[in-house]
């Protein structure tokens, strides 16, 4: 019988898997996370303090010496392969983002301060990056930085920010007149506006934050904040096409289950030509999705000269096939897919916001048309 087990993983791959998807189905499952959602800040903040005292996930790709897992890319991205499959709706992917740019910054008093609180999840943190059509980068629209009596402050507007609600400090790349640079600020702070986002995606809040006189802090300039964006942007791609690869998993979990344990005219509808179809096509995305993106893993573990590339590619081909298949599954499901109530339709949304989320189709042609990147 086929399943979501069908790709095999590296023998260190697999114990972390294994570990993550278990606790998740008791801890989070379809019931539970529902309840989540209608919250006030739109996850559990109980089950997230356990996920990173626990397992540590807050810490992912933090360097052991500063309290996290020291995991590579390639590890990381069957982190977030299991929590897509789960839908998990708290903000480890916006605290792994902001990590990585502030160890990225080379700041080392920042890295000091604020590394270890992420890693142990008492600090929640995000990257505030995308301009309004998704793509992320230093140019004319970017949050511009002057220098005050006071410091430094901020001034802009940025969109798709991950979990700004529930941050306790924000990454913000932003041009200053001498070029570009990376900043930490509070998005609590007076000059500071977070406001929720409209989405089709129930399971993950995203805010439009607004920067107007904004206190902040340098942490990068130069060459180093934009090797730090890259690297972040870079990052966020592959986090979000394993999300892709993890929901692609359930559906043909669900789809195989579904076809099993339904009966029609008194015989299994998984006999039926159709059906039978429908679950083989599926395997099939779900495999050649889940190579891409472990491809496109290991070349940022790597650190080869196709790794940005790499990141694209993947993001764009999980954009295509989760989106197609959420579709295809609704259908599938018949009657019972047609209602709301079905988690395959929390599924079906998360696939097309992810792709607002990514830039869409055009930012990936854009940058793998150009590999070296702006």
């Amino acid at each position: 019988m086929m399943s979501s087990e069908t790709v095999p993983l590296g023998e260190d791959q697999q114990p972390l898997r294994d570990t993550l998807r278990g606790f998740l189905a008791d801890q989070l499952p379809p019931a539970a996370l529902r309840a989540a959602l209608e919250t006030k800040v739109g996850y559990s903040p109980e089950l997230h303090a356990r996920l990173a005292s626990e397992l540590g996930l807050t810490g992912l790709t933090i360097p052991r010496e500063f309290g996290g897992l020291g995991l590579s890319q390639a590890e990381a991205s069957e982190v977030h392969a299991e929590l897509g499959r789960a839908l998990y709706p708290g903000p480890i992917l916006s605290t792994a983002l902001a990590g990585g740019m502030v160890l990225a910054s080379g700041d080392y008093a920042a890295q000091e301060r604020w590394l270890p609180l992420l890693a142990d999840g008492s600090v929640i943190a995000t990257v505030a990056a995308a301009a309004e059509d998704g793509h992320w980068g230093f140019g004319p629209d970017s949050v511009r930085a002057e220098r005050a009596p006071g410091g430094w402050r901020l001034y802009g507007h940025r969109w798709h920010v991950l979990a700004a609600h529930a941050a306790d400090f924000v990454v913000v790349p932003a041009m200053t007149e001498s070029g570009r640079a990376i900043f930490l600020a509070d998005p609590r702070s007076l000059g500071c506006t977070v406001s929720g986002q409209l989405g089709l995606d129930a399971t993950r809040r995203v805010s439009v934050t607004a920067f107007d006189e904004a206190p902040a802090v340098l942490i990068g300039a130069g060459e180093t904040a934009a090797s730090a964006l890259d690297q972040a942007e870079r990052d966020f791609l592959l986090a979000i096409a394993a999300e892709a690869a993890g929901g692609l998993g359930w559906c043909l979990d669900a789809a195989i289950a579904y076809a099993r344990d339904r009966e029609q005219f008194g015989q299994s509808i998984g006999s039926f030509h159709a059906v039978a179809q429908a679950c083989v096509d599926i395997l099939a995305s779900f495999q050649e999705v889940s190579a891409t993106v472990r491809g496109a893993a290991v070349a940022a573990a790597e650190g080869g000269a196709e790794a940005r590339t790499a990141a694209h590619l993947a993001a764009q081909r999980a954009d295509e096939a989760y989106r197609g298949v959420t579709e295809s599954a609704v259908s599938l499901f018949g009657g019972n897919g047609l209602s709301w109530e079905h988690d395959v339709h929390l599924y079906y949304r998360r696939a097309w916001a992810a792709q607002r989320l990514a830039g869409g189709p055009q930012a990936h042609r854009d940058a793998t048309s150009d590999p070296t990147g702006p």
